[in-house]
């Protein structure tokens, strides 16, 4: 028995012009102004929030998000390594806020923790969370908070004397994702 199989296929010229286009991201000095942060819930369904304080350091943000840098990879094969670069997306890695607090310094107030876990504990049903960062830029983001943590990963850890003065010892981490651009 024998088998026998064909494709027939057409090549075609090669075109004279090949145009890509890349963007780039130029990030102006900014050493950013005193102005306060603000979330707004779609709808007004919770009170805008604007923040008591802004956090003492955070991640992937400046006066624009960067959360979305290329991700490069080098995988062996039989021959050599291939090198391959993908340029990521806005949600690709998270916005992180800290405020640093600890055992005996506060940097944040009970409200503030409270507004913050009221925004975290009732995500949208529909729509996203607006993020302002106006002591970095007047560009507005829609937002899917991740997290909020008080003294650890995934902890919200209080201390009775402190909560009594309204205070929140510990670091506080707030977490989210930027969708895009409001």
């Amino acid at each position: 028995m024998e088998l026998t199989a064909e494709t027939t296929f057409t090549v075609l010229a090669a075109p004279e012009v090949f145009q890509e286009y890349e963007d780039l991201y130029l990030f102006p000095e900014n050493s950013g102004t005193n102005a306060l942060r603000e979330l707004r819930y779609p709808g007004d369904v919770l009170p805008p929030f604007i923040y008591e304080t802004n956090p003492d350091r955070w991640e992937n943000f400046d006066s624009a998000p960067m959360t979305d840098r290329p991700q490069v990879r080098a995988e062996m094969t039989l021959a050599s390594t291939q090198i391959v670069r993908w340029r990521g997306y806005y949600p690709d890695k998270p916005v992180r806020e800290i405020w640093r607090g600890a055992d005996n310094k506060s940097r944040m107030s009970a409200y503030m923790l409270r507004r913050l876990y009221e925004y975290f504990a009732t995500p949208p049903v529909s729509g996203y969370i607006t993020w302002s960062p106006k002591d970095r830029t007047e560009q507005e983001y829609l937002i899917q908070i991740e997290s909020l943590s008080v003294g650890g990963q995934d902890v919200l850890t209080f201390d009775l004397l402190a909560l009594k003065a309204d205070l929140v010892p510990l670091e506080v981490v707030f977490q989210f994702r930027i969708v895009r651009e409001a």
